[in-house]
Order: C-alpha cells, then structure tokens, then sequence
C-alpha cells in the first residue's frame, strides 16, 4: 500500500512541478527582449547576448536565400503551374505503367513462368532433353502464356516480357524522381519565409524550454534565482517551485528507503 501510495504521491508532485516550472520560465522569457533579464537572474548560458546574434545570423541566412530564389529563372513560374506540370507527367507514367501491367501479370501469374525463366527456355541455354517430362511440361506451360498472352511463339513472349519488366523499372525510377524532386524555387522562397515569420518564436519556445528543463534539473539556477531582485509575484513563484522540488526529493528518498527495508 506505502509503495503505491508513494507513486501517486510522486507523480502527483512531478506534475504540479512541471506545471509551475513551465509558469515561471513563461515568467522569466516573456519574449526575447527580456533575454539578458532571465540571463541575469537564472545564470543560464544559452540565455546570453550571443543568443539573439545567432537569431541574427540565421535571419540573415533565410533573407539571403530567399534573394537568390528571387533571381531563378523559375522563380517567377507560378506554383500552380509547376505542380500542374508534375501532375500531368505523373499521369502519364502512370499511364505507360498500366499498359505494362497486364503482360506483367500473365507471366508473374502462371506456377512454371519462373522454372521456365531459369532454364532458359525459348533460348540457347536451354538443355532440358526431349524424354525428360519436365520437357514436356514446360512446352505446354510454354504454349498455355502464349495463349493467355497471344503471342505466336515463347520467343516473342520472351521479349515482349523483357521489354516490358525493364520499362516498367525505369519508369517506376523515373516516378520516384519526380516525387523526391525538390520544390520549385517559388515554393522554396514561400518555405523559407513561412519560417522567417516564425523564426522568433521558435527561439523563444526553444529558449523557455531548456529554462524549465534546468528548473526541474535544479542546480545553479536556483541559487541564482534566490539572490536576484524579482518582483513579488516572481518571487513567489520561485518559492513554490523550490517548496514542490524540496517536497519531491523527499519523496524520492521515502521510496528508496521503503525499497532498501
């Protein structure tokens, strides 16, 4: 009973400490003007200067490319165009695709296709003699794809399977590549700005993130918190954190101690 009871006590706790760690790093980074602030009262490394000049850089970064797609000669096909494009050459392949298939089918479709294929039938590598019955039983599942097939001969079924198999390959290739091409340099240029538009928030998330991690991890941190001047409300979140953090440890240590006895 002591065991169960002590981890529901535990992730009870664990929860609420998420949730006040989350508050207050949300406290602490309202939005990246206030980044020395948080530096200054957290310690924390990521949380310096250099932080907004790498937010800088990558601003920079994301501009510069999209000035480049600006001068593609693609650039200004629009996207509905491109895709168009695409589209119709997907169906297209797609289309000589099919025509393959059926042939395809018929051959892959019969139980001896395959022992024909490896003894060379219809070939010069064939060698099966004429009083073995295997010979006999590959003529006539020789004669029965030739029918399904119509096709006047093995040979030309042969061939026209070959053809066919090979074709089908190097369009499925071909399909593949038009399906991992990259996007057209419109389409990159509305990438690139879509997160450029995004590019600050996803820096603050990133930054109140590792604040809350380093939070629950404790450490420096809280040593730093305690000496600096916070207003009264962020002062009294730090001392409910602490009071959650001190109250998990020492349900951590009931748990180890219930485990040794």
């Amino acid at each position: 009973m002591t065991n169960h009871w002590l981890r529901d006590q535990i992730a009870r706790v664990e929860d609420l400490l998420r949730q006040e760690a989350q508050e207050l790093s949300l406290r602490l980074l309202p939005d990246l003007e206030k980044l020395d602030h948080a530096y200054q009262c957290t310690g924390l490394d990521f949380l310096k200067p250099a932080a907004l000049e790498m937010l800088a850089r990558e601003r920079q970064q994301l501009e510069q490319r999209r000035a480049q797609l600006e001068n593609d000669p693609d650039f200004h096909v629009p996207v509905s165009d491109s895709q168009r494009l695409a589209a119709a050459e997907l169906r297209r392949i797609r289309e000589h695709q099919a025509a393959l298939v059926p042939l395809i089918r018929i051959c892959h479709g019969h139980p001896r296709f395959a022992e024909l294929l490896r003894n060379g039938y219809g070939t010069g590598r064939y060698a099966t003699p004429f009083w073995r019955l295997s010979f006999y039983a590959d003529r006539k599942a020789a004669a029965e794809l030739c029918q399904r097939a119509s096709k006047k001969n093995f040979a030309a079924l042969l061939r026209d399977y070959h053809s066919a198999n090979d074709s089908y390959d190097v369009l499925h290739e071909r399909l593949e590549d038009i399906k991992e091409r990259p996007l057209s340099p419109r389409q990159q240029w509305e990438q690139l700005g879509r997160r450029l538009q995004g590019l600050e928030q996803v820096h603050l998330s990133t930054a109140q993130s590792r604040i809350q991690l380093a939070l629950l991890k404790g450490g420096p941190c809280w040593a730093a918190l305690k000496r600096a001047p916070l207003e009264p409300e962020m002062a009294r979140m730090v001392e409910a954190t602490g009071l959650l953090k001190d109250q998990l440890d020492q349900l951590r240590q009931q748990r180890a101690d219930a485990a040794r006895g």
